[in-house]
């Protein structure tokens, strides 16, 4: 079961909560797909939809990160990489071996991975640089 979103995802930056929020709203979609048995036929519209919140959220989060010189940066953009590597193993196999449950399975592991490792962990890093700066960051 994914978990909702609460508070304690939140990283103090509006825009990129609300970003975060919106991905969070797109993984309960794919898992409750998955949970109908619609799985096989969501793991396309996953996948999309995740590559393209990625390379808009990205761009975000990294315009953000250089405005405020965060040390991290670099470290946090092979990260983006990895997550970017992970979509194209999965668009690989989707072309391969045609949407599955297996896929579907693994797009939502990927899915819960991301919201769970890299927003409450690796965003509230600069979150924390940001606020230790004290620039302006609004909730």
């Amino acid at each position: 079961m994914l978990r909702n979103w609460s508070d304690v995802y939140s990283i103090g930056i509006a825009e990129i909560d609300e970003q975060h929020r919106g991905f969070f709203a797109a993984a309960h979609r794919l898992y409750e797909d998955i949970l109908d048995r619609d799985g096989v036929n969501a793991v396309v519209e996953a996948i999309t939809f995740m590559r393209d919140y990625a390379n808009r959220h990205f761009e975000t989060e990294e315009a953000f990160m250089r405005e405020h010189n965060y040390p991290g940066l670099k470290d946090h953009l092979r990260q983006h990489t990895a997550f970017f590597r992970r979509l194209d193993e999965l668009e690989n196999d989707l072309m391969i071996f045609g949407p599955s449950q297996d896929l579907a399975d693994r797009a939502l592991d990927i899915t819960q991975d991301w919201l769970i490792d890299h927003i409450a962990d690796e965003d509230m890093l600069y979150s924390l640089h940001v606020k230790a700066g004290n620039a302006q960051v609004t909730t």
